[in-house]
């Protein structure tokens, strides 16, 4: 279940967004990911794209969310490896 606090990152990775700053949305993704997964990012990217009308060429936002999604999931567990980093830390 998502907290106060990975509902505040998930708004700030939809105003970074929609603002075009895309440091703050780069480094907010990764942190969300780590600490949530990123599952919920791909609902986000679906409305970006077509907020902005990108279904009439490719949807590269959704694909892009889509391969992040894979690509986190499979990485994550090495990536919080207890022995590298504590993950009860993380909770």
């Amino acid at each position: 279940m998502v907290n106060i606090a990975g509902t505040i990152i998930y708004l700030l990775i939809a105003i970074a967004i929609f603002q075009n700053w895309l440091i703050i949305c780069l480094f907010s993704v990764t942190i969300f990911s780590l600490r949530f997964g990123a599952a919920w990012l791909i609902p986000l990217a679906i409305f970006t794209d077509g907020y902005y009308g990108n279904y009439y060429g490719a949807p590269l936002l959704s694909l892009v969310a889509i391969v992040w999604y894979i690509f986190i999931e499979y990485t994550r567990p090495k990536i919080l490896n207890p022995g590298m980093v504590n993950k009860s830390s993380w909770d």
